[in-house]
């Protein structure tokens, strides 16, 4: 970004200080609608994220929690001034495994992908007080469909067809809940937010959403992914896989999954 570019954005007087002389670019990888720079200096690489959106403040308080349990992004600070929340990360190392990459050889990707839910499901949730359960996940779909939040052309034409409409979906979603199998939840394990270097795993990141809930729920839409990503038949290598660790393979609560998370 150009020197002036930089001073139409408000920051902290710290963060001001943090990217002086610094090389920074405006990046926007997600759906939150926060703002992303990624700042580079000293030979590394940093992340800040900000909005006015109090989902920072929740990300911070989960990173924190997460600190030595997962890994993920260190925190630089978190601050939040005049109405704006501020979240300064160090990058991970290696790269998100949805890149050119491991698009090529995705095979490495799946090696990745059962890494991170190993991690995931050997994380102790005894004292964890982040709740992703479905009921919690129902009643903010409902928030958003009482405040208008939810669009129809934001929904695919095939579930508006199935169900007849956004009030529909959410009808059948409430008179269908399975049962959980509960677990430590990212929330949003799709391959942008999972970090590899070769075949390893590197980390998460964009944990706003993670806690407490059900093991298909990550399993729905990280498989969601891949077939996005990769192709149909990495999805049935990574239905093998977690066949042999977890048992059974249930589609139908994964196809209910895959109906929720389009609200």
């Amino acid at each position: 970004m150009t020197t002036n570019e930089l001073k139409q954005i408000i920051l902290t007087t710290d963060l001001n200080q943090f990217i002086h002389g610094a090389d920074v670019q405006q990046i926007g990888i997600g759906c939150s609608g926060d703002s992303v720079l990624k700042i580079s200096k000293d030979g590394n690489d940093f992340f800040l994220k900000y909005s006015a959106n109090k989902n920072i403040e929740t990300e911070y308080k989960k990173l924190n929690w997460l600190q030595g349990c997962l890994p993920v992004p260190q925190i630089i600070s978190y601050q939040h001034e005049n109405g704006i929340h501020y979240l300064l990360t160090r990058g991970l190392d290696g790269e998100m495994i949805c890149t050119p990459r491991y698009m090529k050889n995705w095979h490495s990707g799946l090696n990745v992908i059962l890494q991170a839910f190993e991690k995931l499901w050997t994380t102790n949730i005894q004292d964890c007080s982040f709740d992703a359960r479905l009921d919690y996940k129902l009643k903010q779909i409902k928030v958003k469909i009482d405040s208008e939040q939810i669009k129809p052309e934001d929904i695919r034409p095939e579930f508006l067809e199935k169900y007849g409409s956004i009030d529909g979906i959410y009808e059948y979603l409430i008179k269908n809940k399975p049962a959980e199998q509960l677990c430590f939840s990212h929330g949003d394990t799709s391959l942008p937010n999972i970090f590899g270097h070769g075949d390893k795993l590197s980390g998460f990141i964009d944990v706003s959403d993670c806690g407490v809930g059900d093991i298909w729920f990550d399993i729905a839409v990280t498989a969601k992914s891949i077939k996005r990503n990769y192709n149909e038949e990495a999805v049935q290598i990574f239905y093998r896989e977690i066949k042999n660790k977890i048992g059974k393979i249930k589609h139908d609560i994964i196809d209910y999954y895959l109906t929720l998370v389009e609200l």
